[in-house]
C-alpha cells in the first residue's frame, strides 16, 4: 500500500514536473550542454572547413590523406579511453590535459612548415586525439548529470554545433582558426569550471570495465548501423571538401541543410518523439542509396548536390547512434566513458572507411574510366546488405518496452533481463533482488552512486564495507546513506531492508 499510497499523491506532481523540466533548468547543466556544443563544433569545423587541417594547399590528395589521418587519431583516441578506461575514471583531469595539449599541438603556426606534410599529419593527428578524448568527456558528463534528458541534451548540443560552425564560416578565414581554437579552449574551460564548482561532478560514478561490459546490451547489429552511416558520412565529405568544391555559397548550403536536420531532431526530442531509430533506419537508407545512384549521372560539377544531401541525411544515423548510446548507459548504468568511447570507435570507423572510399571513387583509377560507378555500386551493395541484414527490430534502449507482449523481455535500469508477471517465478532471488533495488531507487529519485550504495545497504553492509567496495571516502558513504534513508523516508537500515523486502509484494499485487 505504500507504493500505491505514493503512486497516487506523486504521481501527476512528477508527471508534471517531467513535462516542465526544461522550463527550470539548472544553470550547470546548461553550462554543460554549451561546453558539449563547443567541442562538436570543432569536430564539425574540422571535416567540413579544408583550412583548419591543410593551412591553405589546394592540393586535393594531401586534404584527403589529412582527413584519413584525423579520423585514424579518432579510432586510436577511443580505442585508449575504452581500454583503459577503469584508470581514466579516476584521472579525468589527465584526459582533459592531453586533450587541450593535443588542442593546442593542432594549432601551433608552424612558420615554414606550412607546407610540410609531414607536419600538416601530425597537426590533423593531434586534432583527432583532441577531439575525441574531449568528447568522450562530454559524453559522461551528459550521460550522468542529464540522465531522463540525455536525449534532449544531445539533441541541442548537435544544434548548438552546427550554429557554432555558422559563424565560423562568416568569420574571415585568416581569423576563423583562432575562432575555433577559441571554441575549444572554452569547452575545456567549462569542463574545469564545472568539475571545480559544480558538487554532482565529484560524485561521477566508478563503473568497472567487465562490469559494465556484463551489463552490455549493444550488439554487433546497432554498431555495424553505426558504420553504416559515418562510411555513408565519410564517402560524402571526401568529395565536398575538395577546394574545387568547397566553395563559400556551398558551405553555407552544406551547413544550412546539417543546421535543418539537427534541429527538427531536436524539436522532435522535446515534443512529439517520432524520429526514433527505427524510424531513422527506414528513412535515411533509401534516401542515402538514392543520394549516391544519383552521382552514376551526374557530371563532375554538379556531384556537390547529392553529396551534401548524402551528408545532411547521414546525421540522422549519426544522431540516432549517440541518442542510443547515451539511453544505453543511463538505462544500465554502464561505465560512461568505456561504453561512449567504444560507440564512437565504430562511428570512426567507418569514417575512415568512408574516407577510403571516397578516395577510390573520386581521385583514383583503380577500375579505370568506370572507377566512380564500380565504388558506387559497391557502397550501395553494402548499404543493401546492411538493410537486409538488420531485422525490423529497433535498436534504440526502451523504444519497445510500452508495446511488449505478455511474457517478453524487455531491458532493466541494472541492464539486466526483466520478464513479465507470467515469468517472475523463473526469476532467481538475487535478480529479483537487484529488480526491487531498482524500483525502489527510480521511485525515490536516486541518482546512481546513491542506487549502488542502496544495492549494499540492502543487503546489510555498513558504512565501512561501503566505503571500501565504492572507493569513496567515510564521509562520502555517510552523507550518501543519510540521503537514501531522508528521500526514503526510512529512519534506519533495517526500515529500509524492509521497503526493498515489502515492494516485491507490491509488485505482484
Amino acid at each position: 500500500m505504500h507504493s500505491e499510497k505514493m503512486e497516487g499523491a506523486c504521481g501527476p506532481k512528477r508527471a508534471r514536473a517531467k513535462k516542465n523540466g526544461w522550463f527550470y533548468v539548472n544553470p550547470y547543466l546548461v553550462a554543460g550542454v554549451v561546453g558539449a556544443s563547443f567541442c562538436f563544433a570543432w569536430f564539425f569545423s574540422i571535416l567540413l572547413t579544408p583550412d583548419f587541417l591543410s593551412s591553405g594547399m589546394a592540393d586535393p590528395a594531401v586534404l584527403g590523406l589529412l582527413h584519413l589521418a584525423f579520423a585514424i587519431a579518432l579510432v586510436v583516441a577511443y580505442v585508449v579511453v575504452w581500454r583503459f578506461s577503469n584508470v581514466l575514471q579516476t584521472h579525468r583531469g589527465a584526459l582533459l590535459g592531453a586533450s587541450l595539449a593535443c588542442c593546442i599541438a593542432s594549432n601551433l603556426p608552424g612558420g615554414g612548415l606550412q607546407s610540410d606534410i609531414a607536419f600538416l599529419l601530425v597537426k590533423a593527428a593531434c586534432s583527432g586525439v583532441g577531439a575525441a578524448s574531449l568528447a568522450t568527456l562530454w559524453g559522461e558528463f551528459l550521460c550522468v548529470q542529464l540522465q531522463g534528458q540525455v536525449r534532449v541534451a544531445v539533441a541541442a548540443l548537435l544544434a548548438l554545433a552546427f550554429f557554432w560552425h555558422a559563424g565560423v564560416l562568416l568569420v574571415d578565414p585568416s581569423f576563423a582558426p583562432f575562432v575555433v581554437f577559441a571554441l575549444v579552449v572554452a569547452s575545456g574551460g567549462l569542463y574545469l569550471f564545472l568539475h571545480a564548482t559544480f558538487a554532482p561532478m565529484d560524485d561521477m560514478p566508478l563503473v568497472d570495465a567487465k562490469e559494465s561490459d556484463a551489463r552490455l546490451q549493444i550488439t554487433w547489429k546497432p554498431s555495424l548501423l553505426t558504420v553504416m552511416g559515418s562510411l555513408a558520412q565519410g564517402f560524402a565529405l571526401y568529395w565536398l571538401v575538395q577546394p574545387q568544391v568547397l566553395v563559400l555559397p556551398t558551405s553555407f548550403l552544406a551547413e544550412a541543410l546539417s543546421l535543418v536536420v539537427v534541429v527538427l531532431l531536436l524539436v522532435d526530442s522535446l515534443r512529439s518523439f517520432v524520429m526514433k531509430e527505427l524510424f531513422i533506419r527506414r528513412l535515411f537508407l533509401p534516401v542515402l542509396g538514392a543520394c549516391i545512384l544519383t552521382l552514376l549521372f551526374l557530371p563532375a560539377d554538379l556531384r556537390v548536390w547529392p553529396c551534401m544531401l548524402a551528408f545532411g541525411f547521414s546525421l540522422l544515423p549519426y544522431a540516432s547512434a549517440i541518442f542510443a548510446t547515451c539511453e544505453h548507459i543511463v538505462r544500465c548504468r554502464l561505465s560512461a566513458l568505456r561504453t561512449f568511447a567504444g560507440a564512437r570507435l565504430y562511428a570512426a570507423i567507418g569514417l575512415v572507411v568512408g574516407l577510403l572510399t571516397g578516395w577510390l571513387a573520386f581521385s583514383s583509377d583503380v577500375f579505370g574510366d568506370v572507377t566512380l560507378q564500380a565504388w558506387v555500386v559497391v557502397v550501395v551493395m553494402f548499404f543493401i546488405l546492411v538493410s537486409t541484414t538488420l531485422s525490423t527490430k529497433s535498436y534504440y534502449p526502451g523504444e519497445d518496452a510500452p508495446s511488449a507482449p505478455a511474457g517478453a523481455v524487455r531491458v532493466g535500469v541494472m541492464g539486466q533481463a526483466v520478464p513479465d508477471r507470467e515469468q517472475a517465478p523463473a526469476i532467481d532471488k538475487k535478480q529479483c533482488f537487484q529488480q526491487r533495488c531498482d524500483a525502489v531507487a527510480g521511485h525515490f529519485g536516486l541518482t546512481n552512486r546513491q542506487t549502488e550504495v542502496l544495492h549494499l545497504l540492502a543487503k546489510g553492509r555498513n558504512a565501512a564495507y561501503i566505503q571500501k567496495q565504492l572507493v569513496i571516502s567515510q564521509h562520502t558513504a555517510k552523507a550518501h546513506i543519510y540521503s537514501i534513508y531522508k528521500k526514503t523516508g526510512t529512519h534506519s537500515q533495517q526500515d529500509l531492508m524492509d521497503l526493498v523486502e515489502s515492494w516485491e509484494g507490491e509488485g505482484k499485487r
